[in-house]
């Protein structure tokens, strides 16, 4: 362009200068309009990345590599991008809703369907008897379903402070081991590959679950990797297999398959009519209780 410059203020090569004007402009526009379609793109996948979330609480990196079409470098800079605008929060392999974390905190999940909960715990400790063992993942329904085990001699291996505290602070003679682990203060539990580990020797009677929806079509979920990767673990662990969960999971979907129905010997529930739980005993009768 310094080059140009004499020529064009002499008054010659005017028509060069005009081109290369005229390429300028077009360079100009076509960046503009790349940068727009650039930015386009990331809009419409934060958008798409949020409705995710506002249907599943959860989504995972892979999941929406995969689904999107791109990198997993570029989700993990979609979620950083969401999570500094405060509407996610990030955590390992994905993200969840900062809302979720708010105002689904485990004091108010405990109150959410609390009648259905002490029914159901009631009902599913009448199953446990002297010298059982028993694998007891950490959620709001296995916490009261702790706190009407028998007056007996059994063991648990839980992943939970709060469900030894509640054994033990009622029945002395229960044996209760907790599972180590990192602490995750929102969701009140040990989780993580050194949990998981620890069970690799661990065969127990029973295993006691709660779940975050349970659906003809895609089986027993959670929504939540880490928690749903120590139900997994458990289940995979216990003879007899016992869902514990109200009627309003009954054809609600998650992140996480943790099982087949198929698989699970009991499923727990209320008797709250539910046209999901109707469709799926018609096919599973002989499971739910």
């Amino acid at each position: 362009m310094e080059l140009l410059l004499p020529l064009i203020n002499s008054g010659r090569c005017d028509g060069i200068a005009f081109c290369f004007i005229k390429l300028l402009r077009r360079m100009t526009l076509c960046i503009a309009q790349l940068r727009a379609a650039i930015l386009m793109n990331q809009i419409k996948r934060k958008q798409f990345i949020l409705e995710k979330l506002d249907s599943l609480g959860e989504v995972s990196v892979i999941g929406l590599s995969e689904e999107l079409g791109v990198t997993s470098e570029t989700i993990r800079r979609d979620l950083s991008y969401l999570e500094k605008s405060g509407e996610v929060t990030k955590v390992h392999g994905g993200a969840i809703k900062v809302q979720n974390i708010q105002e689904g905190s485990f004091a108010q999940r405990m109150d959410l369907n609390r009648q259905e909960k002490i029914l159901i715990g009631q009902y599913a400790a009448s199953l446990v008897t002297e010298n059982d063992t028993l694998f007891i993942d950490s959620c709001t329904t296995t916490l009261i379903f702790a706190s009407f085990l028998p007056l007996v001699k059994f063991t648990v291996f839980t992943n939970s402070s709060l469900i030894a505290d509640q054994i033990k602070s009622k029945n002395n003679m229960a044996v209760v081991h907790v599972l180590g682990g990192e602490y995750n203060h929102t969701y009140k539990a040990n989780l993580g590959i050194q949990t998981i580990e620890q069970m690799n020797d661990i065969h127990t009677d029973f295993t006691f679950v709660g779940v975050g929806g349970i659906d003809s079509d895609f089986g027993v979920m959670v929504k939540n990797l880490d928690e749903g990767r120590i139900a997994k673990k458990m289940l995979a662990m216990g003879r007899q297999k016992v869902i514990l969960c109200d009627t309003s999971k009954f054809g609600q979907s998650g992140l996480m398959k943790i099982s087949d129905i198929n698989d699970i010997d009991i499923i727990v529930t209320d008797k709250k009519k539910n046209i999901h739980k109707q469709a799926i005993e018609a096919i599973y009768s002989d499971k739910i209780i």
